[in-house]
């Protein structure tokens, strides 16, 4: 016999349901490190699934449903097509030799030495005038400006002294 099992017996005022507690309540199993960390991990699967689901603007399980029930997705939401951004177009400066006179045109921080007429690499511009106190630039062919400024972009330099 279990020693909880002669407790029970020696007990003068114990009952039948405190017997009974004391013979098969030590076979009930231990709760583990390892049992408590499978548990965590499936809490978090769980979880961390909701979340990516959500971020991709998919439709998550309710917080109780676990993850591997999962409702499927009807449709996938329709995303709006956005133009791609305008490149940053600066004018650094202007080279000026007996050979001629270029403009440095800087495109998303790459520099590029252009003569007039040449195309700004990237972009739709082009090079229409250089000059050592300004640079103008015309936009190539018949697309739209995003930037509300026109065909033209002139570049005032400050003036050699």
């Amino acid at each position: 016999m279990s020693r909880h099992a002669n407790r029970c017996f020696r007990a003068r005022h114990g009952g039948v349901v405190g017997c009974l507690l004391a013979m098969f309540a030590p076979l009930a199993a231990a709760q583990t490190i390892a049992d408590y960390s499978h548990a965590q991990r499936l809490a978090l699967e769980g979880a961390m699934a909701q979340a990516a689901a959500r971020s991709a603007g998919l439709a998550a399980p309710a917080p109780g449903v676990p993850a591997s029930a999962a409702v499927p997705v009807a449709a996938a939401p329709v995303h709006a097509v956005l133009a791609p951004p305008m490149p940053d177009l600066q004018v650094s400066g202007v080279f000026a030799s007996k050979a001629g006179v270029v403009a440095e045109v800087v495109v998303n921080g790459t520099p590029y030495l252009l003569e007039s007429g040449e195309r700004v690499p990237g972009t739709a511009w082009e090079v229409r005038q250089v000059a050592v106190e300004r640079v103008v630039l015309a936009r190539h062919g018949g697309e739209a400006v995003h930037e509300g400024g026109g065909g033209l972009r002139v570049f005032a330099l400050p003036a050699a002294r």
